[in-house]
């Protein structure tokens, strides 16, 4: 009834009971199974189709099949569910311009070829035509979305702008929804988007808005609604005017148009028009760089670069995401003087931060993007140096004189091999980003920055104090990575030395220090030991690991074919050492051992001795208690522990409050 009253014209054409005395009804097993969308339709209180169709055509054309059977009356009916998941409707056919709006040229340098494009040969210049695959959940937003607008007689074209579209386009998923409006502002759609909700009895679960401040150059309002659980942002189009010394636009009302050439990239430029189903390419060549594989500047690269500088770093992620190739003058634009200079002084260190954290942690090739970092002379920039004199090189660590003329050849060489080894261990994207961030600042082993009077690793300063990374493990677990690395290289070259004259290699030397490594690197050993292997290994190296798993005793299998050095070293600390694990000990003396079994008072003597049995644990990995109190026992004999309160000297502490010059003991009565 409920149904019949919202539509009268799906009324029957008799009521039940009339039904019945004709002898027509059915009793409820006798009717039929509903197809799933015949139940769907009966969930929404609305009547299926069989007024025009069979209900089984009916279904197969909610798939997609047989569209061709579906009357125009039922088209707009059929997609309203968000079953039919292509939007090539017959009743959509019309051109997607708007009136009286201009075509865009394309670039005057660009030839537009009406053969490149295979994939998309419905969309000569604008992508008339063109159809996307929509998810259900995607066809029931949009078609929700365009419901509203015809039924509130807003006049509104609304589409969605952006990665979206892009994503779509190249047959992968996005739920990245941002909407753009022609003839009102983004809050007020979000408004309108929200009343429509209530009048349909929808659950309004979220509405924010961002509202406009010219302080910071934020002229429009962006509003985020939540639609049937997916978050949208919405927004009017704009155009953008760039003001020097500034990376922030000012922001007015534009066309089309106008908003598709202000974006960086040609692919990034692509519209979806909800209001006819068709993707719009306004700049003529987003599509067919899509089909070349190709990045491009809407507008020349050299003034799109001027005026964000911040875009060259999104260029090269989107590259090494993709796999596509840069256009040749986008390439001699990136590398022009005024690019380097104005992402110094324009662009802060938190958007590098936020730009190369998507590089090492996302798809694609990071060192491909680091590549082009380093051949656009920008990583001098982005992983800045400390000033002169405060980067101080460790004496007892070999490593090279100038750390950073190293980064564009062993660096990027080092980040190539780790990154083909993290392929092949299926690393998460945390490790990821700490293990190439590692090998590509690996040539700063032993450096310390020196920051008031504390010294700190070299690595760790760069990505907290240059790079600005908001996550500080990702710093420190990154430069206590290549010490680790740095570590095995030195003890794996020491173990196996066999040439004539050396001295006895001291194995016990080599477990402690082997065992500190372990201690400070902890479960993430196998990815240092394979920093160590890409550090001294060859471009051609990664092919070298055949095999990463484990044996059958659990323990870690390495396979560094071409480096017989390393693969021993790292197999004998795995398999024979007994140090796998060592971070994870239990103290095998405690305090109250201490006390009873070595007569050690309770003190500072305690953290002493703990410092003792550590050491001596890591250079005999499976000596047993026994051992270990006898050891520590001779210790306190060739080496006793400081008395409580003097020095080592056994004079009385100069600092004891009852001492004789204490400035509390001195009379107050002598003046001054």
């Amino acid at each position: 009834r409920r149904s019949c009253r919202r539509n009268p014209g799906l009324r029957s054409a008799g009521s039940a009971g009339e039904a019945r005395r004709r002898g027509e009804h059915k009793s409820r097993k006798q009717q039929t199974i509903r197809t799933p969308l015949e139940a769907r339709l009966k969930r929404m209180g609305q009547q299926c189709c069989p007024r025009y169709l069979p209900s089984e055509k009916c279904a197969e054309a909610g798939k997609g099949h047989n569209r061709e059977l579906l009357s125009p009356q039922r088209i707009e009916h059929v997609k309203l569910l968000g079953d039919c998941v292509n939007t090539e409707y017959n009743s959509m056919d019309e051109s997607s311009a708007l009136p009286g709006q201009k075509r865009l040229r394309p670039r005057d340098d660009v030839e537009v070829s009406q053969n490149s494009d295979k994939r998309f040969a419905a969309a000569e210049l604008d992508g008339a035509g063109v159809g996307i695959k929509l998810l259900p959940l995607e066809g029931k937003i949009f078609g929700f979305i365009k419901q509203m607008v015809e039924e509130e007689k807003l006049g509104t074209t609304v589409r969605v702008a952006g990665g979206w579209v892009r994503d779509k386009c190249l047959g992968k998923e996005s739920d990245d929804i941002d909407i753009a409006v022609d003839n009102m502002s983004g809050e007020e759609f979000a408004a309108e988007v929200v009343k429509f909700m209530v009048k349909k009895g929808e659950v309004v679960r979220s509405v924010g808005v961002i509202k406009a401040n010219p302080d910071k150059s934020k002229h429009l309002a962006t509003a985020t609604f939540t639609l049937f659980g997916i978050s949208i942002d919405c927004n009017n189009l704009r155009t953008e005017v760039y003001h020097d010394g500034s990376r922030v636009p000012e922001t007015k009302v534009g066309t089309a148009e106008e908003d598709a050439t202000r974006r960086d990239f040609t692919v990034n430029a692509l519209f979806y028009n909800i209001n006819t189903g068709k993707v719009e390419d306004l700049t003529k060549m987003g599509l067919r760089d899509l089909e070349l594989q190709i990045l491009r500047t809407p507008l020349e690269p050299l003034k799109t670069f001027l005026d964000d500088p911040l875009r060259v770093l999104r260029a090269i992620r989107f590259s090494a995401r993709f796999n596509f190739k840069l256009e040749e003058k986008l390439v001699e634009a990136a590398k022009h003087p005024r690019i380097s200079k104005d992402l110094a002084e324009k662009v802060s260190r938190e958007r590098f931060s936020i730009e190369m954290n998507k590089v090492v942690g996302g798809v694609g090739s990071p060192t491909d993007a680091f590549k082009h970092l380093v051949d656009f002379g920008l990583h001098a920039i982005v992983f800045q140096e400390p000033a002169n004199g405060l980067l101080i090189k460790d004496p007892d660590v070999k490593t090279a004189e100038n750390p950073a003329s190293l980064l564009p050849s062993s660096g990027i060489k080092t980040m190539r091999v780790m990154e083909t080894l993290l392929k092949q261990r299926k690393a998460g994207k945390a490790i990821r980003q700490i293990s190439l961030y590692a090998a590509f600042l690996h040539p700063y082993a032993g450096y310390n920055v020196k920051v008031k009077k504390r010294m700190i690793p070299a690595v760790r300063w760069i990505l907290r104090e240059s790079l600005k990374t908001a996550d500080k493990d990702v710093a420190e677990a990154a430069a206590v990575l290549v010490d680790a690395a740095n570590v095995f290289k030195q003890m794996s070259e020491t173990l196996h030395q066999d040439i004539e004259g050396r001295p006895k290699v001291n194995k016990a030397m080599i477990l402690r220090k082997t065992g500190e490594a372990l201690l400070s690197v902890k479960e993430r050993y196998p990815y240092a030991m394979d920093l160590c292997y890409a550090m001294i290994s060859k471009d051609s190296a990664a092919k070298g690991l055949q095999a990463d798993g484990e044996n059958k005793d659990g323990t870690a299998d390495y396979s560094y074919t071409d480096n017989k050095g390393l693969q021993a070293y790292a197999n004998w600390v795995a398999t024979e050492t007994g140090l796998d694990g060592c971070w994870a000990w239990k103290p095998l003396v405690t305090a109250q051992d201490f006390v009873t079994e070595l007569k050690v008072p309770k003190g500072p003597g305690m953290g002493i001795m703990m410092q003792r049995q550590t050491v001596w644990r890591l250079e005999n990995p499976k000596g047993t208690k026994e051992e270990l109190l006898q050891a520590l026992a001779d210790s306190l004999v060739t080496n006793p522990l400081p008395v409580r309160g003097k020095s080592a000297k056994g004079q009385k502490n100069k600092r004891s409050k009852k001492s004789k010059g204490h400035p509390k003991n001195k009379s107050r009565k002598g003046g001054k």
